[in-house]
């Protein structure tokens, strides 16, 4: 369950070779808790803010749900 004050990482999108592995801290979730505020706590841009779907995130009660997506590039 993802949680106030929570700190989590970032799912991973299969196909996409930069992946996140910084630590994330929610701030507020939304009212329909769909979305939640983060500071990333580590990494370059550390203390820097950023808005996510709350399903985006790593919930620790499902650990092997990592994946957020798939890339799948266009052919011309």
């Amino acid at each position: 369950m993802i949680e106030l004050n929570g700190i989590y990482k970032l799912k991973r999108i299969k196909g996409f070779s930069d992946d996140d592995t910084c630590n994330y801290k929610v701030l507020k979730i939304s009212k329909d808790e769909r979305f939640v505020c983060c500071e990333m706590l580590d990494g370059y841009d550390a203390g820097e803010r950023f808005v996510f779907l709350k399903e985006c995130l790593i919930d620790p009660d499902k650990p092997d749900d990592i994946y957020f997506g798939e890339l799948v590039e266009a052919k011309n």
